[in-house]
């Protein structure tokens, strides 16, 4: 088994580094102090060690020169207070990357995976690699919406291409996981899918970041540095929220995009590269160009073939199948037996609006599942829960006849028209919806 050593002492972030990593199979091991990672590591031998500059003892980075041969090429540097100068430090000293604190959960892994691959440290290492990649397949998306049925079916032909992607939807609607997705469809599944969030990379870092530095570039730059893009050399880079992109950062993107080169900052020859690019956002692309936030130029480059991903309350049908599949995953988690909704928390699932899209839905059953007792949730455990019971939803200000005819329709959808069982969870008999159905004028809508 894999063996990580979690150095850091705050408690929390340990665990939420921890839960990160052990499920996928990984032997976590934590040091707290100075001292603590000392003895872990003279005793020990980690595949990856993830390093906290700052403890209470004292300052982490003298651990390089007493055990170059067992953190060299192995260490990400985990810190709150990384600054150039430290984190230059700690690259010249054998560290292999940083991450800043809150540490993004799909980075974190990204970095970890690719150290051991280039390690190369054992065949059963690489069996786990292979194991966490085949989680992100089309095959394991959970859907039965014909809307992502659509774009499952497009991004299996396009994942065949080198065309840079451009994913919109709101947020949680699953924009990485298509990402990460193409990327194991694709010709480059065997290299590295590295995702970056824009939001989370300061604006005074982005360029050496991204591109990388060398030697002597800025003061405190006293060895140089592989950027994002050379990391990602013949796999995907996955640029989240790409709307974040600084301006002065988006002219040079769009100039890799056409000639394939990178300038690291102060290098003076370009460094060749083959990288295919997917970004996904948030925002209103269109809105930011007006807003003179984004370039046009870049925007149509990144959007050579484009999805928008619809947000759960507008694909209805997704709601239920996806509560099973979390429910199935959280009782495994948590040793529990829970195996269907209520009837009315069925009724409250299908018709909430879900502002957070499928992580919000995710969560949610995360929070209910502990707590159960039985195998039934209904709606007094979405006291448990992190949704707003009280939520303002457009529905309160529709005319009755307006709120019956759309969530019929919901449910109809929810139901994949069986109408037998739609009637059933409206609480009516088949002629009754029949009538209902025709009084709506919902006939084309459900294709009967």
């Amino acid at each position: 088994m894999v063996k990580i050593l979690t150095v850091e002492d705050k408690e929390l972030m340990r665990r939420i580094i921890k839960v990160h990593l052990k499920s996928l199979g990984f032997d976590i091991h934590e040091a707290s102090t100075l001292q603590e990672a000392d003895q872990k590591i003279d005793r020990n031998n980690f595949a990856v060690i993830l390093l906290d500059l700052m403890l209470p003892d004292g300052n982490s980075i003298g651990l390089f020169d007493k055990y170059p041969q067992k953190m060299t090429d192995r260490t990400i540097v985990i810190t709150a207070k990384a600054t150039i100068s430290s984190v230059v430090e700690a690259v010249k000293k054998g560290a292999f990357n940083f991450l800043e604190k809150p540490v993004d959960k799909e980075l974190l892994i990204a970095q970890v995976m690719k150290i051991i691959k280039l390690k190369q440290l054992t065949n059963g290492y690489k069996s786990i690699q292979t194991e966490i990649t085949s989680d992100y397949a089309f095959d394991n998306i959970i859907y039965e919406s014909r809307h992502m049925e659509e774009i499952i079916s497009r991004a299996k032909v396009l994942a065949k291409t080198n065309n840079t992607i451009l994913i919109q939807g709101e947020t949680g609607v699953g924009k990485e996981v298509l990402a990460h997705s193409i990327h194991n469809y694709s010709l480059r599944r065997g290299e590295t899918f590295l995702p970056i969030n824009c939001a989370s990379i300061p604006t005074e870092l982005f360029e050496s970041e991204l591109f990388g530095f060398e030697k002597g570039a800025f003061t405190g730059a006293i060895d140089s540095y592989q950027g994002r893009f050379a990391q990602a050399d013949r796999g995907t880079l996955f640029l989240d929220e790409i709307g974040e992109l600084p301006l002065s950062i988006q002219a040079k993107l769009l100039r890799i995009l056409d000639e394939n080169l990178i300038y690291p900052l102060k290098s003076k020859k370009a460094v060749k590269i083959d990288v295919r690019l997917i970004s996904a956002t948030n925002k209103q692309l269109n809105d930011e160009i007006n807003l003179n936030q984004f370039r046009k130029d870049l925007y149509y480059r990144l959007k050579e073939s484009t999805f928008m991903i619809a947000p759960l309350r507008e694909r209805v049908e997704d709601i239920l199948p996806l509560t099973r599949h979390y429910i199935r995953i959280y009782n495994q988690i948590y040793n529990k037996n829970v195996t269907q909704l209520s009837r009315p928390a069925e009724k409250y699932f299908l018709n909430y609006s879900w502002k957070g899209n499928i992580r919000e839905l995710k969560n949610t059953i995360k929070s209910i599942i502990p707590f159960k007792k039985n195998c039934t949730i209904d709606l007094d455990d979405l006291s448990y829960s992190i949704i707003d019971r009280k939520e303002p939803r457009e529905e309160q200000f529709m005319t009755l006849e307006e709120h019956e005819k759309r969530y019929i329709l919901k449910v109809l959808k929810a139901t994949n028209f069986n109408i037998s069982l739609a009637a059933e969870i409206l609480g009516i008999n088949r002629p009754r919806l029949y009538r209902k159905i025709k009084y709506y004028h919902l006939e084309k809508a459900i294709r009967l």
